[in-house]
């Protein structure tokens, strides 16, 4: 028997009849022993990732069209589409399901580090860093999926994720405050990068690590943080942006290429692909909102874009998958510096993004940016202010660059959360503030009564 079938046995022995919160107990002779043993369980995980079949870690092409079926880069009210979810609400099922299943890697994550940690072999070694890196990406995905807008002012107060540090049967915990959770999913990531390089053997490599604490410190406000390592990810990471002429290329490539950090669905003879080519389908069925098309102006063709996004129906053309990007880095960058009121460094960087884009482009100025739109969903900032000409420049570049990669949905959670609707079978249907906040997985709150459920779904 072959490693990971035996690991995947013995998991099935350990994991049969258990119910309860991150219900695994492993006892005697069931749990595996060996370094590769224990690292077959992080190999399973990063197979599923390479794939494509990971929906939870950095997601794949069913991650994206869940989130893009409930935000608005795709019209539902000229057509649903097939397949697609309309709005948030039609997603609750699915999400509180994540919750749970994002637990059962956690506790793989957490098998491996206790039984692994003080093992120098290389192997051992790599594992660790994979289960670190692993548990700290969820532990930020679960934090913007399943606790409120981050605000920093209210972060020791509000409910944050459950913080589960070990193998544990009987253990129940509440959920940590959000400041609790964002430091655990930070520590996380640090534990990581000692382990990690430049070698993809083990999926997360160092930079990989980096974007996702840049990622952290941004949905948590934490400017100065999101900026650093931004920064020193395009100064020293040996990416650069690529260029227009290789821009459908980028995207299309099966392996990361170019500025592509990373990105699932490597492996091309995934037993998935029959299914991503429905998914691909299924979003190319609802055409691209107006809104969206009008940001790349009276001259759209010069950007690259525009060009590979969507065909003369508006009806998408775009490879939809989960990537970490260095395009993203330099937008957390921009917008760090101008939260940190540094306009000129958030310009360099917005113009740098934009001459690798769009063809013979004017560098933009505080003089040149445009007036803010009237009508925009966006209307407020992270922080609560008032959009200016350059946080909605920042906000358009970042719509343009990471459209059909899930992003659009958590860009309108941090950003006030507007309220709008859809028309659905004849039936309105509004995105209510509460729904980008996912409920909490309720026979977990029916087990434990110290557990909080969000609100708009205690009942």
């Amino acid at each position: 028997m072959s490693t990971c079938k035996r690991i995947s046995f013995l998991l099935a022995v350990i994991l049969a009849g258990c119910t309860r919160f991150l219900s695994v107990q492993p006892q005697g002779e069931v749990i595996p022993k060996t370094d590769e043993e224990f690292a077959a369980l992080m190999h399973n995980r990063i197979r599923d990732i390479e794939g494509g079949g990971d929906a939870l870690v950095l997601g794949n092409m069913e991650t994206v069209a869940l989130f893009e079926g409930c935000a608005d880069d795709l019209d539902a009210n000229i057509r649903v589409g097939n397949n697609l979810v309309s709005y948030a609400g039609e997603a609750i099922n699915t999400r509180m399901s994540d919750y749970r299943s994002s637990f059962e890697i956690i506790r793989d994550c957490n098998i491996v580090i206790e039984n692994l940690t003080g093992r120098t072999s290389e192997t051992a070694r790599g594992a660790l860093g994979a289960a670190y890196a692993m548990k700290g990406i969820l532990y930020y995905n679960l934090l913007r999926e399943f606790a409120g807008p981050y605000n920093p002012a209210d972060a020791t107060s509000e409910p944050g994720i459950p913080i589960v540090d070990k193998v544990d049967i009987d253990a129940m915990p509440a959920r940590a405050s959000m400041l609790e959770t964002a430091q655990y999913a930070g520590t996380l990531l640090a534990k990581a990068l000692p382990y990690t390089g430049d070698d993809r053997r083990w999926f997360f490599t160092a930079t990989l690590v980096k974007a996702y604490q840049a990622r952290l410190a941004f949905w948590c406000e934490d400017w100065d943080t999101a900026a650093s390592v931004a920064e020193d990810i395009i100064a020293h990471s040996g990416f650069s942006l690529t260029p227009a002429d290789g821009y459908k290329a980028m995207l299309e490539s099966a392996a990361p290429k170019g500025e592509v950090i990373a990105r699932t669905h490597i492996n091309n003879s995934s037993e998935l692909d029959w299914y991503f080519s429905y998914i691909k389908g299924y979003i190319a069925s609802r055409p691209v909102c107006a809104a969206l098309v009008r940001l790349y102006g009276d001259n759209p063709s010069k950007d690259i874009r525009f060009a590979t996004g969507w065909d003369a129906k508006r009806f998408n053309t775009k490879l939809p998958e989960r990537r970490v990007r260095l395009s993203e880095m330099y937008l957390i960058a921009a917008e760090a510096e101008y939260h940190r009121d540094g306009s000129g460094a958030a310009l360099s960087y917005l113009n740098d993004l934009r001459r690798q884009r769009i063809e013979g482009v004017t560098d933009l100025t505080e003089a040149t940016l445009p007036p803010v739109r009237v009508g925009d969903r966006i209307t407020e900032d992270a922080a609560g202010e008032a959009i200016t000409p350059l946080l909605q420049a920042i906000l358009d570049e970042r719509r343009k660059e990471l459209y059909l990669e899930g992003d659009r949905f958590f860009e309108l959670k941090r950003n006030g959360r507007p309220e709008w609707w859809v028309i659905s079978n004849g039936l309105k249907y509004t995105t209510k503030k509460y729904l980008y906040t996912a409920p909490i997985y309720k026979q977990d709150c029916e087990l434990n009564p110290d557990m909080q459920q969000n609100p708009g779904y205690e009942d």
